[in-house]
């Protein structure tokens, strides 16, 4: 077996407490490593280290493909070694564990966890089990098991008789358990160790300093001790890094809104939304982001999954806009907190509409969005540019080989189509992809905003509702001059979007498209009643009329569904028992939904007319 000098070894014993700690950019480190890296022969014991750092320091670049590439070559060189390099195996484990962790592989980042456990216990130094126990307690702090991360953190700084706990890992153990006692709400626990940190931390140590006193702060605030906790954000302040985007700052925004919803009562949630919308309206980026990352935090301390993923994205979005060097950080953030249970990933399907394929496939799920015409549908993140979409999926392969390309023939179509609109009512179509397994994947836009139905459940006026119906009409008016069927129009998939001044838009979403005219023999996908109509239902030809009904039935629940002479067809609108339909829109509904599709009226101009006259009359009578 070939050795390099000692000096080699020294400057590689120098290089692992720089990457460990991360004390320089990873960015500046990949030459000297690299360079290392040539000085030791392929038997070599150092060689497996050196690729598990350059993997770490990729890893740290965001660079995924590289870094494992790296890690696995340290794992086999580990391995292939008489005997094994046990404690460079784990290390490996340790490193991939990590990085797994850091992309929402929570499985896979537990399983390489075990195995560095395993292989520590047989080769590792002391040193080296410590850092396994705290990556532990980390991990158990981040899923929120706040007991066993403060046992084991606990654990670190009284340490024992065979574990040498080495300053700096003392004292991010210290800051790790005062967060997990605030988390706990054993606020009185919280300050003998603050008095720690503030004597033995060096003027260096700038982030566990501000951690430290970001930690007071709430521990203060929970003990009711208000001036204490803004005193001690004050003096936080002075220790955050220059980059305004730096998570540091974020985090203090964060401490800051915590203790004046303790203070006033006012939510700290409700007091990140308006600072995102307010530093969103005048355009600063960075500013977005550091609210949008405070505000995910927030939510997920509620439990708000969703919710503080649609919060970085977001951020993200805003950081891909300004081109900030962040946006790599919050896609590594979104996977983390996603956990692999919500990543979608689309890499083995073909795009049928066209669109480059080196586009990222991956999506974060945020939440369904019911089942449609056309198949199932969910809200994701879009992890190439933070875009929200409908991705909605459909089952072909129960189809034979000629109904599937018929029908992939008429979608093909519609959105091709749609494609070309370039009509702010429509959303717009992302992609339309194919797996090899028969799953039809459409990807459509989802604007910002409340949904219709929104509207009628918080009590809009009816002149509001009234407009933003004639403009529904108004965009299907769009498709039909364009032979195409939405197929699913119901109040849920009508967004309230705002246009380029500030106006509300009627946006249609969740298209379950069709040509006009389905072929005879192919599969018709019914609607959600009471919205679909009855030839919909029955499988029969489907034209414009369908659309018509569903927009008639939305039209009558402004006054509960009690159309003249016709049965209860829905009840969203809430009104006084007295309020009955103007005789105008009652003529107009019946004829918008009359069983047979040839009786129904199908002049969208007229419906407009009709609607936008009603609402200028409800708007005079309430004047």
């Amino acid at each position: 077996m070939s050795e390099k000098p000692k000096d080699l070894i020294a400057a590689l014993d120098d290089l692992e407490e720089v990457v460990e700690r991360r004390q320089a950019p990873p960015d500046s480190l990949l030459s000297e490593l690299a360079t290392l890296l040539l000085g030791f022969p392929r038997d070599s014991v150092q060689r497996p280290r050196a690729h598990r750092m350059l993997g770490v320091v990729y890893s740290q670049m965001g660079r995924e493909p590289d870094a494992l590439k790296e890690l696995h070559e340290a794992r086999a060189l580990a391995a292939a070694l008489a005997p094994p390099n046990y404690r460079e195996l784990g290390n490996v484990a340790r490193a991939l564990s990590s990085m797994y962790a850091a992309t929402g592989d929570d499985r896979l980042a537990r399983d390489e966890l075990v195995a560095a456990l395993t292989f520590t216990a047989i080769g590792g130094t002391p040193d080296e089990v410590v850092r396994l126990i705290a990556d532990v307690a980390h991990d158990e702090l981040g899923a929120r098991r706040f007991e066993n991360s403060a046992l084991l953190f606990d654990f670190l700084l009284s340490g024992n008789d065979v574990l040498d706990i080495p300053d700096y890992a003392a004292q991010s153990a210290r800051i790790g358990l005062v967060q997990a006692l605030n988390a706990m709400g054993r606020h009185g626990e919280v300050a003998p160790h603050v008095k720690v940190s503030h004597t033995t931390l060096s003027e260096d140590d700038r982030r566990l300093r501000f951690l430290t006193q970001l930690e007071a702060a709430r521990a203060s605030a929970g003990l009711g001790r208000h001036d204490e906790a803004e005193g001690a954000l004050l003096v936080a302040e002075n220790f955050l890094p220059e980059a305004a985007i730096e998570i540091d700052h974020s985090e203090f925004v964060e401490a800051v809104t915590e203790l004046q919803e303790v203070r006033t009562g006012e939510s700290a949630v409700e007091s990140l939304k308006h600072l995102v919308s307010q530093y969103t309206e005048h355009d600063q980026a960075e500013r977005v982001v550091v609210a949008c990352r405070a505000l995910a935090h927030a939510l997920l301390k509620r439990g708000d999954v969703p919710g503080a993923l649609a919060a970085l994205g977001r951020g993200l979005r805003a950081a891909l806009d300004a081109k900030l060097d962040v946006a790599g950080a919050l896609r590594t953030e979104i996977l983390k907190r996603a956990g692999a249970d919500r990543l979608v990933d689309l890499a083995g399907s073909k795009s049928l509409i066209g669109l480059d394929d080196e586009h990222d496939l991956r999506f974060v799920r945020l939440r369904a969005l019911g089942h449609g015409s056309a198949g199932e549908s969910v809200l994701v993140l879009d992890m190439g540019d933070g875009a929200e979409l409908s991705l909605r999926t459909l089952d072909l392969s129960s189809l034979g080989e000629k109904q599937r390309e018929a029908v992939l023939a008429g979608e093909r179509r519609a959105y091709a189509t749609v494609a070309t609109l370039h009509d702010d009512r429509i959303a717009k179509v992302r992609d339309m992809r194919l797996a090899p397994d028969g799953m039809l994947y459409t990807l459509q836009l989802r604007p910002e905003g409340p949904t219709l139905r929104d509207l009628y459940l918080a009590g809009a006026e009816p002149t509001r509702v009234l407009s933003l119906l004639a403009g529904t009409a108004g965009a299907l008016s769009v498709l039909h001059r364009r032979e195409l069927i939405h197929r699913d129009l119901t109040p849920d998939h009508v967004v309230i979007a705002r246009d380029n001044q500030g106006r509300e838009l009627p946006v249609l979403v969740e298209l379950g498209l069709a040509p006009v005219t389905v072929e005879a023999g192919l599969p018709v996908y019914a609607g959600l009643p009471p919205y679909v109509a009855p030839e919909q239902v029955a499988g029969e030809e489907v034209d414009t009329s369908a659309d018509i009904h569903a927009l008639g039935q939305m039209i009558a629940e402004l006054w509960g569904g009690r159309v003249p002479s016709r049965a209860n067809l829905g009840r969203l609108w809430k009104r006084d028992e007295g309020d009955q339909m103007p005789r105008d829109i009652g003529d107009l509904v019946r004829a918008m939904t009359a069983a047979e599709p040839s009786r129904r009226t199908t002049d969208l101009g007229d419906i407009v007319e009709v609607l936008k006259s009603q609402r200028d009359e409800v708007g005079e009578d309430n004047s």
